[in-house]
């Protein structure tokens, strides 16, 4: 059966009750039966894992809380109208308040970490968080290996952030509210990268304003364990949870969820980096250019003369002058060449007096072999087109 899965911004203190002293297990079926819900205490904007759309929690971790509510409803009696109530936290104190019976279950991209094992239960894992490195290139083409120095951004309160501070001593750790912030900071170029999981990344710079130039580094730099969470004491509800999560497992139901949810948006925001190491490297890569002159019948001009001259081109951002091979002919068109790199050159011929047609232009999109034909046309005038 479906149980809804409600977005509510609840006054935390209204929502303590006491166990009475019996078992938690006891105490935590009781308070759920009594109330028709099952509070979750999780974290907003973490997209598209589990985030807030229409006003109810979407996404994969979302799912797994349906399944969860409705295996605590199966064991309630008259448990049919039990709904899941989401409560909208943060990572810091999430622990803590699950501890003190504020929630009944904590999930949503919650990592597994030892400081949280004290004061809670965790379940068997059900997705692994592969962490990625977030650059913007025109600031700072940032690497993995190469974060010393740097400010990088996390999530505050993560696990994330705690692995990070681990594995990364030598960077500045930033802090943020949520993943947003933390990317529009990285737009702004007031940190160096971001680090956060691969599928919260990619939907961040698909959707975050202004961060269509900001890339996700193809590498793994670590990987958190995420779980559901239970108080210490609710050893019946953790089993419950764990029956369903290896029900997940077993019918790979996550990564369904993932494939309908982000796995195109992923493989979209991943190709960036690629892409642009494709254009920078087009934009450096020299052109073999073949240059041709030739001329109108009615021009009176004896192009014979430039018969093994060369042609002399000059950059004019740094004055630097290449030469071509001579000027060889076959029938009445001369022709040479030379490789160059993308720029703007000036085109001339020294030995006829410095003679310039004009202005080559190699551009990064150009093929790797370049053609520019000279045609020397009645009146003295020079057309040159490329191909």
């Amino acid at each position: 059966m479906g149980k809804k899965l409600l977005l509510l911004y609840l006054s935390l203190p209204l929502l303590v009750l006491s166990s009475c002293g019996g078992e938690a297990s006891t105490a935590t079926f009781n308070r759920m039966s009594k109330n028709q819900f099952v509070t979750i205490g999780s974290v907003p904007f973490e997209g598209p894992l589990l985030y807030e759309r229409s006003q109810v929690w979407v996404g994969p971790d979302a799912e797994l809380g349906r399944l969860v509510v409705e295996k605590i409803a199966e064991a309630i009696e008259g448990g049919d109208e039990i709904e899941g109530r989401w409560i909208g936290m943060q990572h810091a104190t999430l622990a803590t308040t699950l501890a003190n019976s504020e929630v009944d279950i904590a999930m949503g991209v919650f990592g597994i970490t030892e400081a949280r094992k004290e004061l809670v239960a965790f379940s068997e894992p059900y997705y692994t968080s592969q962490l990625v490195l977030v650059i913007n290139p025109t600031h700072r083409d940032a690497r993995p290996n190469s974060l010393d120095g740097l400010e990088v951004g996390v999530r505050e309160g993560t696990a994330v952030e705690e692995l990070v501070k681990q594995q990364f001593g030598g960077s500045t750790i930033v802090p943020f509210k949520n993943l947003d912030d933390a990317i529009l900071a990285l737009r702004r170029a007031e940190i160096g990268a971001v680090i956060d999981d691969q599928y919260m990344a990619a939907f961040a710079l698909d959707t975050v304003p202004g961060a269509g130039h900001l890339e996700i580094v193809p590498e793994v730099v670590g990987t958190v364990d995420t779980a559901v969470a239970v108080q210490k004491k609710d050893t019946r509800l953790l089993g419950m949870i764990n029956e369903v999560i290896a029900r997940v497992k077993s019918e790979d139901l996550y990564s369904q969820w993932l494939q309908e949810e982000a796995e195109a948006q992923l493989a979209q925001v991943q190709e960036r980096h690629p892409e642009r190491l494709e254009r920078d490297r087009q934009a450096v890569l020299p052109r073999r250019v073949v240059i041709q002159v030739s001329k109108d019948n009615n021009n009176d001009f004896d192009i014979y003369r430039m018969a093994n001259l060369t042609f002399t081109l000059t950059d004019e951002k740094s004055g630097q002058s290449y030469d071509s091979s001579r000027i060889d002919f076959k029938g009445s068109t001369g022709s040479a060449s030379l490789t160059l790199q993308p720029g703007s050159y000036k085109l001339m011929v020294r030995k006829m007096n410095n003679w310039s047609p004009g202005i080559v232009v190699v551009q990064p999109s150009d093929p790797e072999r370049l053609t520019i034909k000279i045609r020397l046309q009645r009146g003295g005038q020079v057309r040159m087109t490329r191909s």
